[in-house]
C-alpha cells in the first residue's frame, strides 16, 4: 500500500513533513463540507486568500473559481487523474471509486511555469468526513525536457510528411479496437485523395466512407490484406476504389500494425492512387515499379518517425526494446518525496552485460538486442515477485532497485547474477559460452543519490574481479 494511504487522523505530523519538501505551497480542507478553515499561505509568504479577494475561512469551489478563471492559467486534466473539473463533487466522486491520489497540471503562462496540484483525499476518524490535503509543486524543468524531446519528434515527422505528401503518398491510421466501432484518421494528403473534408465527418464516418468504397470484387483482397497485417505485422495490396469525382481508381494500400493489451488493434499505412501506371504501357509499369520503390523507402522514413514520436508521447516512463523502466522514471522515483516510495528504497544493484561489444560485433545488433529484449523479460519477471523495479540505466547497463525482502541483498544479488547465466544465451566467442553479467550493489540507503554511484562503482569492481560475479560497495566494492 502506498504510504501516503496509509495515514490517518492521528498522523498529520508525518503528512505535513513528506508535504513541506518541495512544495510551493501546502493546505488542507474538508472535502464534505467543502470549507478551507485557514489562509494558504505560500513557501515565500504570500497569502494567496488576500491576493484572490478571499475571505478565511471560504469554500474550495469559490477558491478554484477565482483560481483558474485567469486567462494566464491553463489547467489539463490528466487521463488518470479520475476528475474532469476541480470541485469537491468531483473529488468526493472519485474517493467513493477509490480514487484517493488526484493530480493536475497547471502552466502559469505570465511565468512560463509549470506547476502540479496534487490532492490526498482521506477520511477522519473523528467526524468521518472527508479530508484533502493539497500540495503544489514546480515541476517546470521536468516539463520543458519533456517539451524539448517531444519537439525534436514533432519535427521529424512533419519533415517526413512534407515528403511523402510531395510524392502524392496520404497517411492514415486505424483503430480496430474490442467493442468499438473502427475509426480512421489520416494526413492532408490522405483526405484529399479520400476526396472529403476532415472537418465534415467524425473518425468512424470517415472508415465507414472509405470502407463503403471498395469495390466488393476487391474486398476479400483487402480484408486478407487486414488479416495479414495483424497476424505478421505488416502487408501492402492493390484494391479498386470508389472515388466520389474521379470514379473506380486502383489504389496501392500498405501498412503496419500494433497490438495494444487489452484495446485491440491500431494499423498504420499509406494510400496511393496508382491508376494512372497500372492502366499505362510498360514504360508506366516500370515507372510503378519506381514508384513503389520509393514508396518503400518513404514508408521506412514514415515508420522511423512515428516511432520515436510514440515513444516520445506514449513510452517516456518505458524502455521501448527491453521492456524495463527507463531513466526518466527512476529520476522521478527518486525525486517523489510524497508517496513514500522512495523512503522504502532498500538497496540499488547496478548490471552490465559482460563484453556486450563483442556479442555484438560477432554477432550483430539485432542478436544483441534480443538478448537485450530475453533479458528484460527476465528482470522483470523476477521484480514482480520481489518487490523490486529494474531499469534500463544505459546500453547494455541495467539498474535495480529493490524495497525490502526478507532475504539479504547480497543472496538478491546472487540471483541476479544465476537468473541471467540460467538463460543459457549462446554465445561462442567467449570460454564462458553464455551470457553473463557483472554486477555491483550498495545496502547503504542514507543517501539515495549517492547509492547509483556506489553500486557503480562495486560493478566495475566485479569486471576486475573476472566478471559473472556480485560485489558489494560495503565490502571492498570501492
Amino acid at each position: 500500500m502506498d504510504k501516503a494511504e496509509e495515514l490517518t487522523g492521528q498522523n498529520y505530523n508525518i503528512l505535513e513533513e513528506l508535504l513541506l519538501g518541495d512544495a510551493l505551497y501546502h493546505y488542507e480542507f474538508d472535502v464534505t463540507t467543502g470549507i478551507i478553515e485557514h489562509d494558504i499561505i505560500s513557501r515565500d509568504g504570500t497569502n494567496y486568500m488576500e491576493l484572490l479577494g478571499l475571505p478565511s475561512p471560504c469554500r474550495f469551489n469559490e477558491l478554484i473559481e477565482h483560481s483558474f478563471n485567469g486567462r494566464y492559467i491553463h489547467v489539463e486534466y490528466t487521463l488518470d487523474s479520475s476528475v474532469y473539473i476541480l470541485s469537491c463533487e468531483e473529488l468526493l466522486r472519485a474517493y467513493q471509486e477509490g480514487r484517493k491520489r488526484i493530480e493536475v497540471k497547471l502552466y502559469l503562462a505570465d511565468k512560463h511555469q509549470y506547476n502540479r496540484l496534487t490532492y490526498l483525499l482521506m477520511k477522519a476518524e473523528e467526524t468521518g468526513h472527508i479530508m484533502a490535503f493539497v500540495m503544489c509543486q514546480d515541476i517546470t524543468e521536468i516539463e520543458q525536457q519533456w517539451i524539448r524531446e517531444n519537439a525534436s519528434a514533432r519535427k521529424e515527422l512533419e519533415e517526413t510528411n512534407h515528403i511523402i505528401s510531395d510524392a502524392g503518398i496520404g497517411t492514415w491510421k486505424i483503430c480496430l479496437f474490442d467493442n468499438e466501432k473502427p475509426r480512421m484518421k489520416g494526413n492532408a494528403k490522405m483526405y484529399e485523395l479520400l476526396g472529403i473534408s476532415p472537418t465534415e465527418l467524425t473518425e468512424e464516418e470517415v472508415y465507414d466512407f472509405w470502407y463503403a468504397g471498395i469495390r466488393k470484387s476487391s474486398l476479400p483482397t483487402v480484408e486478407a490484406s487486414v488479416a495479414e497485417m495483424m497476424e505478421k505485422g505488416k502487408s501492402e495490396n492493390t484494391y479498386v476504389w470508389a472515388h466520389p469525382k474521379w470514379g473506380e481508381i486502383y489504389v496501392r494500400c500498405g501498412g503496419t500494425s500494433q497490438y495494444i493489451e487489452g484495446k485491440g488493434y491500431v494499423l498504420c499505412g499509406y494510400h496511393s492512387d496508382v491508376t494512372e501506371i497500372i492502366n499505362s504501357d510498360m514504360k508506366q509499369r516500370q515507372l510503378l515499379a519506381d514508384a513503389l520503390e520509393d514508396t518503400k523507402k518513404q514508408k521506412k522514413l514514415l515508420q522511423e518517425a512515428l516511432d520515436n514520436y510514440k515513444q516520445a508521447d506514449y513510452d517516456r516512463r518505458t524502455d521501448f526494446l527491453t521492456g524495463l523502466r527507463n531513466r526518466q522514471d527512476m529520476f522521478e522515483l527518486l525525486q517523489d518525496t510524497l508517496s513514500g516510495r522512495r523512503d522504502s528504497i532498500k538497496a540499488m544493484f547496478m548490471m552490465d552485460i559482460d563484453n556486450f561489444k563483442m556479442l555484438n560485433d560477432h554477432y550483430g545488433h539485432v542478436a544483441g538486442d534480443r538478448c537485450l529484449q530475453k533479458i528484460g523479460a527476465a528482470l522483470t519477471q523476477y521484480g514482480k515477485e520481489h518487490n523490486m523495479y529494474f531499469y534500463r540505466y544505459g546500453g547494455e547497463e541495467m539498474l535495480g532497485i529493490s524495497f525490502g525482502s526478507d532475504k539479504p541483498d547480497s543472496e538478491t544479488a546472487q540471483e541476479l547474477v544465476q537468473l541471467i547465466y540460467d538463460l543459457q544465451l549462446k554465445r561462442d566467442d567467449l570460454e564462458r559460452g553464455v551470457v553473463t553479467i557483472s554486477l555491483g550493489y550498495t545496502s547503504d540507503n542514507s543517501e539515495y543519490e549517492k547509492m547509483i554511484d556506489k553500486a557503480d562503482a562495486a560493478m566495475y569492481k566485479a569486471k576486475a574481479n573476472g566478471k559473472n560475479q556480485a560485489v558489494c560497495y560495503e565490502q571492498g566494492g570501492q
